[in-house]
């Protein structure tokens, strides 16, 4: 990756964006300018800086630190943390802990828990145990239940 932007070249891009947007003032744009500096090579900062500029919406520069749409094309817009889900329309997860993958897993074929993978001991153990709460129940009633298996 090239070098960020020094501030010999931030003093003329911050006049320039000054001048594109006439709301923003220089040493905002330089203290935006600044924060930005590690996010992408010089001149493709300067391209997202200018991208921001163009937009009448904005009242200060301090969306170009920011993340969005003005990094497209540049090595900001690349997510260098982690590799992205290849799968279409599972993009904005990890490869390696993908929440829509692990979902659509869940929905084809239910995994087998604990209260499913019961030994018939622990099956029997809990169906005494039923029995004895079904017992201790019906014994503050005034009228019983039939018990079930």
């Amino acid at each position: 990756m090239m070098p960020p932007i020094t501030d010999d070249q931030a003093r003329p891009l911050a006049a320039l964006l000054a001048a594109l947007h006439p709301g923003w003032d220089i040493p905002g744009i330089r203290a935006a300018l600044h924060k930005a500096r590690h996010k992408a090579p010089a001149h493709e900062l300067a391209i997202a800086a200018i991208r921001c500029a163009m937009r009448a919406d904005l009242e200060t520069p301090a969306l170009i630190a920011e993340d969005g749409p003005h990094w497209h094309g540049t090595e900001a817009a690349k997510d260098t943390r982690f590799e992205r889900c290849p799968v279409d329309g599972h993009r904005s997860y990890p490869a390696w802990n993908c929440g829509a993958c692990r979902s659509e897993a869940l929905e084809a074929e239910p995994a087998e828990t604990p209260i499913t993978a019961l030994t018939p001991e622990q099956h029997a153990a809990n169906a005494r145990g039923a029995r004895a709460v079904r017992a201790a129940l019906n014994a503050n009633r005034t009228t019983t239940t039939e018990e079930k298996p």
